[in-house]
């Protein structure tokens, strides 16, 4: 009895193997990521969000929930983000984890943006991976005068869709990560992770945000 379990187990073992082999030859292994150009990107963030910081100020992160819906890149740029912080002295006080369906805007519910907001001092900083608050009339006219700084990460054509440049009007961005327009065709040969970010991606101010918004759409 035992050598007859032991012989159909044997069986499903194989069996298995070669369901797998079969499915590695038709499918293939998913194309393996390259950290580098995330890595750069939390690095970035994390110096721009250590030079908006004030005097016994706390940084609050806004990030997503990779629990829910699993993203590597995602977690290498959080990664990075604490990792820059740590060598520059700095932490994170709060961190706010939104559940977002990978198919829809990245983006933060207004109520959620808001209260961050609101409990934040002036001091402070909001390091947002999900875009730039995209408060109602009434929740701007609430905060008032009230402004912590905010930096926010708005790659690809997002800028457009969530009015990039009306949020720095209103004072609710003060630094935002972009894509860059012209991104070079050839990666980089190898370099440290600020040529990987100066390939891919671009820091903007009210200052530069003009020439470095996506084209309008005809």
């Amino acid at each position: 009895m035992g050598k007859k379990k032991n012989v159909s187990s044997a069986a499903i073992l194989v069996i298995l193997a070669a369901l797998g082999s079969l499915y590695l030859s038709v499918v293939g292994l998913p194309p393996r990521l390259d950290a580098r150009p995330h890595e750069a990107l939390g690095e970035a963030m994390a110096r721009e969000t250590g030079k908006q910081l004030g005097a016994g100020g706390r940084i609050h992160l806004i990030r997503r929930d990779t629990a829910l819906y699993p993203n590597p890149a995602a977690d290498a740029q959080i990664r990075a983000f604490h990792r820059e912080l740590r060598k520059a002295g700095a932490s994170v006080a709060t961190t706010t984890v939104i559940k977002k369906d990978p198919l829809s805007l990245l983006s933060v519910p207004p109520g959620d943006f808001y209260k961050i907001i609101e409990k934040a001092s002036e001091a402070d900083v909001i390091a947002s991976f999900m875009g730039p608050p995209m408060l109602t009339t009434d929740q701007l006219a609430k905060l008032g005068s009230k402004r912590p700084k905010i930096v926010v990460v708005c790659l690809g054509d997002m800028p457009r869709q969530v009015d990039l440049k009306r949020r720095f009007e209103q004072k609710l961005v003060e630094t935002a990560i972009l894509s860059r327009r012209d991104t070079p065709s050839s990666l980089p040969a190898s370099g440290s992770l600020q040529t990987w970010f100066d390939h891919f991606f671009v820091a903007a101010s009210q200052a530069n945000l003009a020439e470095l918004l996506p084209p309008s759409q005809p």
